[in-house]
């Protein structure tokens, strides 16, 4: 190949290296638009529920979430591991895309600050606990232990009993 070619091939090259660059760098700063696109993903939250006498882990523990105005906030899924309930949390954001980048996320917050989580079981007395939802969005909340008082039947009945009924 001669001097001439190989000059050639350098400037074509150099072209499309610059061309490039010059489309990754306009796209960079958004001269091509931007696209806004709502995404769901979910935050999880880890309870570790135990018998508040013994301190033996607590199976089957079931879940309900709510805020005002939602009245089934969350969803219960499977750890794999005993005594530990997963609760996951819907979130909506808000991605600000170009072409090639996503240049901002934001939280679509809910209209209620505060989420109650309400541990579900036939034996035992259920237990709310309050969350922020700045805290849920932050990821701040770690595992959480709850202490689950079981439910005293000898009271129950003796109180059943205590009720006469009267046929008239």
């Amino acid at each position: 190949m001669n001097k001439k070619a190989v000059r050639i091939a350098i400037y074509v090259v150099s072209f499309f290296i610059f061309i490039s660059a010059s489309f990754v760098t306009a796209d960079y700063f958004a001269l091509f638009g931007t696209k806004l696109d709502v995404r769901l993903d979910f935050v999880e939250l880890r309870f570790r529920t135990v018998n508040a006498d013994t301190g033996s882990p607590v199976m089957e523990v079931g879940v309900r979430c709510f805020q005002k105005h939602n009245t089934n906030a969350c969803t219960r899924r499977d750890s794999h591991r005993v005594g530990i309930v997963s609760v996951h949390i819907p979130v909506r954001q808000v991605i600000k895309k170009t072409i090639l980048f996503e240049m901002e996320e934001e939280i679509i917050k809910t209209t209620d600050p505060k989420l109650n989580i309400m541990l579900l079981h036939q034996n035992y007395d259920n237990p709310t606990r309050t969350f922020l939802m700045d805290d849920i969005y932050a990821n701040k909340i770690g595992e959480v232990t709850v202490k689950m008082p079981p439910i005293a039947w000898e009271d129950a009945e003796e109180e059943q009993e205590e009720v006469q009924y009267t046929n008239e």
